[in-house]
């Protein structure tokens, strides 16, 4: 009778994690499949929506997103100062399939000097994939 209730509680609590670990379905990210290089893209720039002048080095994007049309991009850069630097997101663009642009939402992070950072920016809901991410660190 011990042993069954022992067993019966632990089963219980594994049901219980299991359950509060569970997300909606499909809310799971994904890295996209890049078919395209983004530097063979020319869409017509947009004068509205401009990465402000940045002092970092955008080494690496991965696009994610998911079957609710949630699109994120993993970014690598590069701090190109000799001074710690506090990131905005208007220093990021994204360009999606359809020519648009758009800055990711609201995001805090920090990057020490002369350091390389990994980190993700969230683009929001569209339904076209996103294709690139520009700054301007010229």
């Amino acid at each position: 009778m011990k042993y069954r209730i022992s067993f019966s509680l632990i089963a219980f609590a594994i049901l219980l994690t299991q359950s509060a670990g569970a997300m909606e379905p499909g809310k799971a990210l994904t890295f996209d499949r890049i078919v395209i290089d983004p530097e063979e893209l020319f869409f017509p720039e947009d004068t509205k929506i401009r990465p402000d002048k940045s002092f970092l080095n955008l080494r690496n994007f991965r696009p994610m997103s998911n079957v609710h049309g949630e699109r994120y991009a993993m970014v690598t850069v590069q701090n190109q100062l000799n001074s710690k630097q506090s990131l905005d997101p208007e220093e990021f663009v994204g360009v999606f399939a359809d020519g648009t642009h758009r800055y990711p939402r609201e995001f805090k992070v920090s990057i020490d000097p002369a350091r390389t950072l990994t980190f993700a920016l969230d683009f929001g809901t569209s339904r076209f994939p996103l294709v690139k991410v520009i700054i301007n660190n010229g």
